[in-house]
């Protein structure tokens, strides 16, 4: 919510052209944060019932400027910012009542997105400035979702089953951020543009495994083994043009900030290329499971700031985190599909040259999915049957941020 009222080294992400307007950009901007996130999933009965609570550090900011007695007019800056960090795993167990039986399910996730950017800024006149961030970023995912089986429904009758799909890639790509912004008295504007993506190089791999011997597929009872495994892949990512418009309004010791966000759709694409699976009927999962495409949607966020004296204030604010992923497409790279609101509280203290800021966010989502999982049936085999799921997420965040001055 800050797009338009940006005054410090945050900016390089915010809105690059409030560097411009700054008197004097800190030497340095760190901020530390961690993170205790909570994932429960579960159906109205016992097949699904799961929850997960991780506590580890969180995605943060690093940034510092070039002198100015160097620079002159012009603000060079350069910053490193963690917009993805994400390790998630979730499983499932049954087995049957009367006999030896089996089935598992699991899924396991892990996401990293890194922006490296070089932060340019120069004032148009005395309340204007121009601002652009140039950002490579790297992007590296891994998932492996992997379902069992097995029974023993008698010493000569029973039936086993394998599903494991994987796939890891990493990916580079350019992303610049263009920003205006305008300082008042009373009152800041800002706007800035992100350019859709262009690619630069990545690679990765993918593989499938199918066995069943015996067991219940979907198609009744078979006996069948299909693997392929595929390395040295081109790798895709493409992320939207976005377009943010923001504000803030001072009056006395209080401040109103705001901010809209409208991020433009992407066409589908495929995060690794799926020509060596593409003829294979029993890769069918895994081809969906590279695919990935952006709806086009709008976020917001409004705080609120008072300054108790010139060393100590303090804040609150909401934002909105709407998912750009199709919700009845299951079966795609998308991460989640649920929608998240944010709710922020914290303050800040300046002593001598450097400013103490402490904060925590509570953020929460929720939807309904489906999942497959192995179903074992009273004196039966393992069925893989389609669960509706109800998905819980929610994420406290603790942060600590010092701007250090000259």
């Amino acid at each position: 919510m800050v797009v338009g009222s940006s005054r410090d080294l945050s900016a390089t992400f915010y809105n690059p052209g409030a560097l411009a307007l700054t008197k004097d950009p800190s030497l340095l901007a760190s901020v530390e944060s961690f993170e205790a996130t909570r994932l429960k999933a579960s159906t109205g009965a016992s097949t699904l019932d799961f929850s997960d609570t991780s506590v580890r550090p969180s995605p943060t900011l690093f940034a510092f400027a070039l002198p100015r007695s160097l620079t002159g007019s012009h603000t060079w800056a350069i910053s490193s910012l963690t917009r993805q960090d994400l390790d998630l795993r979730v499983d499932n167990w049954q087995v049957a009542p009367s006999r030896q039986g089996g089935a598992e399910s699991l899924f396991d996730q892990s996401l990293t997105e890194n922006w490296f950017g070089l932060s340019w800024a120069h004032p148009v006149g005395r309340q204007l400035g121009l601002g652009l961030t140039t950002y490579v970023v790297y992007r590296g995912q891994r998932t492996r979702r992997e379902i069992s089986g097995q029974a023993a429904l008698s010493p000569t009758d029973g039936g086993a089953a394998l599903v494991i799909e994987d796939f890891d890639y990493a990916n580079y790509r350019l992303v610049w951020k263009a920003g205006f912004s305008t300082q008042r008295d009373s009152w800041d504007a800002g706007l800035t543009v992100t350019t859709a993506s262009v690619g630069l190089f990545g690679s990765g791999e993918a593989s499938y495994t199918r066995s069943a011997v015996g067991a219940d597929l979907g198609a009744g009872r078979v006996v069948a083994v299909s693997t392929q495994h595929a390395d040295g892949l081109d790798s895709h990512y493409a992320s939207p043009w976005s377009v943010a418009a923001g504000g803030a309004y001072r009056r006395g010791k209080n401040s109103f900030h705001g901010t809209v966000e409208w991020f433009g759709s992407v066409p589908s694409f495929d995060v690794l290329d799926p020509s060596p699976f593409a003829s294979d009927p029993a890769a069918t999962g895994l081809v969906k499971r590279l695919q990935q495409k952006a709806k086009s949607v709008v976020n917001f966020g409004a705080g609120y700031q008072r300054t108790a004296n010139e060393r100590f204030s303090y804040y609150a604010a909401f934002t909105t985190d709407f998912t750009f992923a199709e919700k009845d497409e299951a079966a795609t790279n998308a991460l989640s599909t649920w929608d998240i609101y944010h709710l922020t509280a914290g303050a800040s203290i300046l002593t001598h040259s450097v400013k103490l800021t402490m904060g925590a966010a509570y953020a929460f989502g929720s939807d309904q999915r489906s999942i497959s999982t192995l179903v074992v049936p009273p004196g039966g085999a393992p069925v893989l049957t389609p669960t509706p799921y109800d998905v819980k997420f929610s994420r406290l965040r603790v942060l600590v941020g010092f701007d250090f001055g000259r």
